[in-house]
């Protein structure tokens, strides 16, 4: 007898979930699971984002900290040989650490250097936006990695809502709200976020051993972490080597009330209204097309990483991945489909879209793919929302 392998159900990959301890609040701990995101593809790819960098690729997306000071400008770091490994190895072959050194190494924009970060985090957040909402403003991912006694500048607040996850060790967050507990002759030093040029409010002077009955502070290990929004000023601490992945969301203000713009459903998935995509053009102030904007959205505002390219037109598939496929009318006769930061047009009608509805929202089982589908299902596979099946076994 032939065995069929196509015919297997399997589960979608898991996107993971994240648990608020005070969902309501302007900060709150939290419980995380997401088994793609380890504290080792986290170093992977802030050592892509150092070798960008180091490359002349990026600029000002890493930051490398001893006992709060930068150990070197970016121009020196080096590009090729054992150094050019990562931030670790460079920093090592720099000085020797004592016990009491804080050591800080820091990346941001890392999902633009590994599609599989970007996309465990797309997963993990997307189920999730009906309660936290759209910003205005960009998205990135960043990493934390060392030991250190404050994150290097000290208190601190940006307008971002921030999703903090610790990978791996021990640390803790200061939390401070409002500014009439800030002793009156602080220094305040303004700068702005690297990209847009967003405010940001350092208070580098202030120790946060003076002031802790202002704020309150929250503890997390390996699989917890702090949610805080927009204007809150915090300060990082570990109590051990520890690193931690922050999904930072730009709201262009350092409101803690900023506007965020709610989903037209109960998620993120499927056709998008034209009203709502209109409010959506507004709120984020986009002067593309319709299908860049599409792509922006399916990948909840954040620069993806490219995808590994196209493939052949798969007989039969079966969805791999929970992130939001989204499409709108491209015309007549056309439809635009967007996932995980990349857009393309397509034969639309009632048979793709059936087709769409059965593979993305049933149970992940196998599908086939009808012959007006073929491109659209090979470009999902390059996307690796769904994976192309091997064709039954016959029987000889």
């Amino acid at each position: 007898m032939a065995e069929d392998l196509a015919s297997r159900s399997a589960p979608t990959r898991s996107p993971g979930s994240v648990a608020f301890a005070d969902p309501g609040g302007v900060t709150s701990a939290l419980t995380w699971s997401a088994p793609e995101l380890t504290a080792g593809l986290a170093w992977s790819a802030l050592t892509r984002t150092f070798a960008a960098e180091a490359a002349g690729l990026r600029g000002d997306h890493v930051k490398l900290h001893v006992n709060g000071e930068p150990v070197a400008d970016p121009d020196s770091w080096p590009t090729t040989g054992a150094d050019a490994a990562g931030p670790a190895a460079w920093l090592d072959r720099q000085r020797t650490f004592g016990a009491d050194d804080d050591r800080f190494v820091y990346a941001r924009a890392v999902q633009e250097h590994d599609r599989t970060l970007f996309r465990a985090v797309v997963e993990l957040l997307a189920p999730h936006l009906w309660r936290l909402g759209l910003p205005p403003g960009h998205v990135e991912v960043e990493v934390f990695h060392g030991a250190y006694r404050n994150t290097p500048g000290g208190i601190h607040r940006e307008g971002c809502t921030n999703l903090h996850l610790v990978l791996s060790g021990r640390k803790s967050m200061h939390f401070w709200r409002g500014t009439d507990w800030v002793p009156a002759g602080t220094t305040v030093r303004e700068d702005v976020e690297p990209e847009s040029e967003l405010p940001e409010e350092y208070l580098p002077d202030l120790d946060r051993r003076s002031v802790p009955e202002h704020g309150h502070v929250l503890t997390a290990t390996t699989g917890g972490g702090f949610f805080w929004r927009s204007g809150i000023w915090h300060v990082g601490e570990t109590h051990e080597p520890s690193v931690a992945l922050n999904i930072a969301s730009y709201t262009r203000t350092l409101d803690v009330g900023a506007t965020l713009l709610p989903l037209w459903g109960d998620r993120l998935r499927g056709e998008v209204p034209a009203d709502w995509l209109a409010d959506y053009r507004a709120h984020v102030g986009s002067t593309g097309d319709d299908g860049a904007l599409l792509a922006r959205l399916s990948a909840l505002g954040m620069r993806p990483a490219p995808p590994e390219g196209p493939g052949t037109t798969p007989r039969t598939v079966r969805r791999e991945s929970s992130a939001p496929v989204l499409w709108s009318p491209a015309g007549p006769g056309r439809l635009t489909v967007a996932a995980l930061g990349q857009a393309a047009e397509f034969a639309d009608g009632p048979v793709p879209r059936g087709w769409l509805d059965a593979v993305l929202t049933g149970p992940p089982e196998a599908h086939g793919t009808p012959p007006e589908c073929g491109p659209l299902a090979r470009w999902l596979c390059a996307q690796r929302i769904l994976e192309a099946l091997p064709e039954p076994m016959e029987a000889s």
